[in-house]
């Protein structure tokens, strides 16, 4: 994996997971830029102070007008970045009928979930697929969740969201693959039910609607988590190629049932990634 890459975008690396991905990348020596919204500056720029070289970008993904000046403005200052990780989101609970959402938040949930990433992946995979067919191998990462291949019923927005984001890497990596280039990989991060302020607003209740925080399911400790996704990062194809998809627990869970499923019958088609 190392050798994979030196220059990594990290899309929402001010808190959780994105955090933890930043600092981890930033240890094994990658030059690593961080980006979150305004309201994330400060922690970004502590960020920035206990990881030097690092370099930040406060920018909100789910401002969509400014998405492609954004993009042009990283790549004009990071010509060789040879790596994206789209790791931004935002998760809503609530009940279609005993209470509806409002439509501005349904809106937002859906333009940073799925049509944020889609775009950040247009206006990078072409710099990406460049470089890559300059000699230099490339990555796109893009998160979706374990909640893409098992829904639950109190993320009624999320859980569609992330489906999207799940389909959409595998129609980018059969894109990728009629190019002939095989310098550049397309991967999916699948990350389990994690513990970080993703749902802090909600847990209570989401815990109470199974039971009890006794009987609700837990979440995997973010240091586990990102161990276990390292662990499975390393585990590279024999060309040095990365894995379609980087799934840790219910992740990996379901990746498998689709890879043991829908993806055969991509293959029978002529289809397949």
């Amino acid at each position: 994996m190392s050798s994979r890459i030196d220059t990594i975008l990290i899309i929402g690396a001010a808190t959780g997971i994105g955090e933890s991905l930043a600092h981890r990348f930033h240890a094994l020596g990658k030059k690593v830029i961080a980006t979150g919204r305004e309201q994330s500056r400060e922690a970004l720029a502590q960020l920035a102070r206990d990881l030097p070289g690092l370099k930040f970008r406060v920018w909100d993904l789910a401002d969509l007008g400014k998405m492609r000046q954004e993009v042009e403005s990283i790549l004009s200052e990071f010509p060789n970045l040879d790596t994206v990780l789209v790791n931004a989101g935002i998760q809503n609970h609530y009940d279609m009928f005993m209470q509806p959402p409002d439509d501005a938040e349904v809106i937002r949930e859906m333009t940073l979930n799925l049509t944020a990433p889609i775009l950040a992946a247009h206006y990078f995979a072409p710099h990406l697929l460049a470089l890559a067919r300059s000699g230099t191998k490339t990555n796109m990462f893009l998160t979706s969740s374990s909640l893409a291949y098992f829904p639950v019923p109190f993320y009624p927005t999320y859980c569609p969201s992330k489906a999207g984001v799940a389909a959409f890497v595998k129609v980018l990596r059969m894109q990728l693959q009629a190019t002939g280039c095989t310098n550049m990989n397309v991967v999916e991060i699948v990350p389990p039910y994690v513990d970080t302020s993703l749902n802090a607003a909600h847990r209570a209740q989401t815990d109470a609607l199974q039971g009890g925080s006794d009987k609700a399911v837990q979440p995997m400790p973010l240091e586990e988590y990102i161990e276990r996704f390292f662990a499975a990062l390393e585990e590279t194809a024999p060309d040095g190629s990365l894995k379609n998809e980087i799934g840790v627990g219910f992740g990996a869970q379901g990746a498998a049932v689709w890879n043991d499923g829908f993806r055969k019958l991509l293959t029978g088609s002529g289809m397949s990634e």
